[in-house]
C-alpha cells in the first residue's frame, strides 16, 4: 500500500511538471533579467514577462545574456540552453542590438544574422519546440527638435525577415516601441521607460542616469503587455497554449488633483496581479513635492517614484502636490506614537486633525511646540494642514 502510495505520488509530481510549458528566451541585455540591486529599476523586459502568466501552467526561463550577439550566444552559450529544451516548450528569439553595432567582437551582417536565427530555430523544431521571433526595442534617440531617430540599421527589420524565412510567429518589439516612444513623447520615454533618472529618483542613483539603451521597470513591463496581447489575439495554433495560460490583468489609472503642476505621469495601463507598478509624477515647479493617494483616499507613499505591487482589482492613483517649505517634511520626522498617544513636536503654528477610519473627525489642534493627544486603541488618519499625512496605529 505504501508503495503504491508513493508511485501515485510520483506520478502526481511528474504530470504536474510535464503540465507546465517552459518558455525559454535568449537575447541581449534588453531582455535579460539584470536583477542586481544596485541597478533597479533596470531590467529587460524578459524580467517581468513570467508575471503575464498562470504560473502553473508556464514556466519563463530567461538565458538572456547582456552584451552579446547572435553568433555570441551561439558560441558561448547556446548549447546549455538547446539541452534543457523539452518537446511542447516554447524559445523566444531576440536579438539585434549588439549584432548591428560594428564595433562588436562578434556583430554580424544581417545574412550572418538571419543565418543564426535559423540555427536557433531549426535546432528548436528537432526538439519538438515552437520558436517565436522578437525583434529588438529601440533606443532613445531625439534629434534637438524632438524626432525620435530610429536606431540598429537594418537588424529588426531582418528578424522580421527571418520570421518569414522560418515560418515562425513574429513579435515587431521594435515598431511597437518605437511607436509608443512617439506617442508618450521625449520626457516619458527618458525617465519613465529607458535607464534614465533624475537626482533624487532611486537612492542607488543619487546624482541620476543616463542610458538610452536600456529599459527601467515600466517599460520592461510596456513590452511584456504587448508581447502577450499580441499572443492572445493571434489566430497562430501555435500559440494558443500560450494564450490560454494568461493572468488576468487590471485597470490602472494615474492621475492628479492639480493638472497645472504636471510636467509627465505615469501611464494609465493594465497590470497582471503580483507586478511592480511604478507611481512617478515629475512637477513643473521644482518646489512642489508629490505624494500618492489611491481610491478610497489613503496615502500610499510619499515617495516619488514609489513601487505598488499589483492586486486582483482595479485602481486608481491620484498625485497630489505640497511644497517642500510646508510642514509635512518637518512634520512627518516630529510625529511620535506613544501607548494612547500621539506626540507632536513643532516650532510652527500647522493645523492638526485627525479623522477616524469612518471619516469622522476627531479633534483638531495647532501645534507651537509640544502637542500630546491622548486616543483610545484605534487606527486613525492624520492631517497636516490639509493634506493627508498617514494612519497611524494606536494600541
Amino acid at each position: 500500500m505504501k508503495k503504491n502510495l508513493i508511485l501515485a505520488l510520483c506520478l502526481s509530481i511528474i504530470n504536474t511538471i510535464s503540465a507546465q510549458t517552459h518558455v525559454f528566451l535568449i537575447g541581449d541585455s534588453t531582455t535579460t533579467n539584470l536583477w542586481i540591486w544596485d541597478w533597479y529599476p533596470r531590467m529587460g523586459w524578459g524580467a517581468v514577462l513570467n508575471h503575464f502568466f498562470d504560473s502553473e501552467k508556464v514556466i519563463v526561463d530567461n538565458r538572456a545574456v547582456g552584451g552579446t550577439t547572435t553568433k555570441s550566444y551561439f558560441n558561448e552559450y547556446w548549447e546549455e540552453v538547446i539541452a534543457d529544451i523539452q518537446s511542447g516548450d516554447y524559445l523566444f528569439i531576440s536579438f539585434g542590438a549588439n549584432d548591428s553595432n560594428k564595433a562588436a567582437t562578434y556583430c554580424t551582417t544581417t545574412d550572418e544574422f538571419i543565418d543564426y536565427i535559423g540555427i536557433f530555430c531549426n535546432a528548436a523544431r528537432e526538439k519538438g519546440a515552437t520558436p517565436v521571433l522578437l525583434s529588438t526595442v529601440n533606443q532613445n534617440c531625439w534629434t534637438p527638435s524632438n524626432v525620435l531617430e530610429s536606431s540598429y540599421g537594418n537588424h529588426p527589420q531582418a528578424m522580421k525577415d527571418a520570421a518569414t524565412k522560418y515560418d515562425t510567429p513574429f513579435f515587431d518589439l521594435y515598431t511597437f516601441g518605437f511607436n509608443l516612444s512617439k506617442e508618450v513623447g521625449r520626457e516619458y520615454n527618458t525617465y519613465y521607460r529607458h535607464n534614465n533618472y533624475k537626482p533624487g529618483d532611486y537612492d542607488n542613483y543619487p546624482d541620476g542616469n543616463e542610458d538610452n539603451v536600456h529599459l527601467q521597470e515600466t517599460g520592461a513591463t510596456d513590452y511584456a503587455r504587448f508581447i502577450v496581447e499580441e499572443i492572445e489575439k493571434s489566430s497562430d495554433e501555435r500559440l494558443k497554449q500560450l494564450a490560454d495560460a494568461t493572468k488576468p490583468r487590471y485597470n490602472v489609472v494615474f492621475d492628479t488633483d492639480d493638472n497645472y503642476t504636471v510636467s509627465s505621469i505615469s501611464r494609465s495601463a493594465t497590470f497582471p496581479e503580483g507586478i511592480n507598478v511604478t507611481l512617478k509624477c515629475y512637477s513643473v515647479d521644482e518646489n512642489k513635492k508629490c505624494c500618492w493617494i489611491n481610491e478610497t483616499g489613503d496615502t500610499i507613499s510619499y515617495d516619488n517614484p514609489c513601487v505598488y505591487v499589483m492586486q486582483n482589482h482595479d485602481e486608481h492613483f491620484t498625485a497630489t502636490y505640497y511644497n517642500t517649505t510646508s510642514a509635512i517634511l518637518t512634520l512627518a520626522d516630529d510625529i511620535r506614537v506613544l501607548p494612547n498617544k500621539i506626540l507632536f513636536t513643532d516650532h510652527k503654528n500647522h493645523t492638526i486633525n485627525i479623522y477616524s477610519m469612518n471619516g469622522n473627525k476627531i479633534t483638531a489642534a495647532s501645534t507651537t511646540n509640544e502637542f500630546p493627544l491622548d486616543l483610545p486603541t484605534g487606527t486613525y488618519v492624520l492631517t497636516i494642514d490639509g493634506i493627508k499625512s498617514t494612519k497611524v496605529l494606536i494600541k
